[in-house]
């Protein structure tokens, strides 16, 4: 075989073996993609396993206690890895409703970019549905529990009305101060919260906000914004000294004043007016003869009566004879 015969022959299987090769090389090129696209899922999965994980394991956890038309409250406790972590709270606090009314009655809030005259926090008729039911856990809750609460109300406008809630909790520290801290102040009613029964509570911890376009104003001199350790003061949180608070109150409820109905003034005795008395007039003497007369007529018209079966024969003789009497 010539030199040139063997190199055509060298080309032909070269030709035929090329498609060959680039198939392989593609096929490895892809698997090496594929094993990398697996390790990105593989560490996604895995970030996504230890960030579920850390959520799971460190949360609170909420048991509701009391769900009506208008407010909503719930019992929370700090879990983490499965565990309760203590509180520490001055729990169970027995307090009176009238004080705890008194202190929700004191708060007010202003709304950055509104009008800047403080407003209540709660409406007269949330104080009196939620008051006594917050002050009845308070007086049942343990110390690693803290009191989650959500209020609902109509709001007021010049023209329209819409729903509102107020959320937050409620604690006891032991150096008997009573604190509140809110999520939420007569905020917007989502579209998808239809009840209090099942509420959408707020995901961040009111503990921990720093920061709020919403902000207590106007306080009583019992109670005051708390402050964070590194500066600075908590917007919508709030601690109410229980020792002033009740000096501000007092010791005992507010009497309830009975109205009572004013009795009716007593009837006048109206003066006696005596009647001048009446004279009677004397009879007036019919003569005989016209009396007989009369009943004469009258007898013989109670006989055309009879003869014309208009009254019975009894009849006529029973009224003949009272005319007959009558003569004298």
């Amino acid at each position: 075989m010539s030199g040139k015969t063997l190199r055509l022959a060298l080309d032909r299987r070269l030709d035929e073996v090329r498609p060959v090769r680039k198939a392989v090389h593609r096929m490895g090129a892809d698997v090496y993609k594929g094993h990398l696209k697996m390790k990105r899922i593989a560490l996604l999965l895995l970030v996504t396993a230890v960030f579920a994980s850390a959520c799971t394991s460190t949360k609170w956890v909420r048991t509701t206690v009391a769900g009506q038309h208008g407010f909503n409250v719930a019992l929370e406790h700090y879990q983490e890895k499965g565990s309760v972590v203590p509180q520490l709270y001055d729990h169970p606090y027995e307090m009176e409703t009238f004080r705890l009314k008194r202190l929700m009655g004191d708060l007010n809030y202003v709304e950055k970019g509104e009008s800047d005259k403080p407003g209540p926090v709660f409406q007269a008729a949330e104080i009196e549905r939620l008051a006594p039911v917050l002050a009845e856990t308070l007086a049942k809750v343990d110390a690693d529990q803290r009191i989650r609460f959500t209020s609902f109300n109509q709001g007021k406008a010049w023209i329209f009305s819409y729903p509102r809630k107020t959320e937050g909790v409620l604690f006891v520290e032991p150096s008997g101060q009573l604190n509140i801290a809110f999520n939420l102040i007569n905020s917007r009613l989502q579209t998808s919260e239809t009840n209090a029964i099942d509420p959408i509570y707020s995901s961040a911890d009111p503990l921990k906000i720093k920061e709020s376009d919403t902000s207590l104003s106007s306080l009583p001199a019992y109670a005051a914004l708390h402050k964070f350790e590194a500066g600075g003061q908590a917007p919508m949180w709030v601690v109410a000294d229980l020792e002033r608070l009740k000096e501000s109150v007092g010791t005992a409820a507010p009497p309830v004043i009975e109205t009572k109905e004013k009795a009716a003034p007593a009837p006048v005795p109206k003066a006696e007016t005596k009647e001048p008395p009446i004279e009677k007039a004397a009879p007036v003497q019919v003569p005989a003869g016209i009396v007989e007369e009369s009943i004469k007529t009258k007898l013989q018209f109670l006989k055309e009566l009879l003869d014309e079966g208009l009254i019975s024969e009894e009849d006529y003789n029973l009224k003949k004879n009272e005319l007959l009497n009558k003569i004298k």
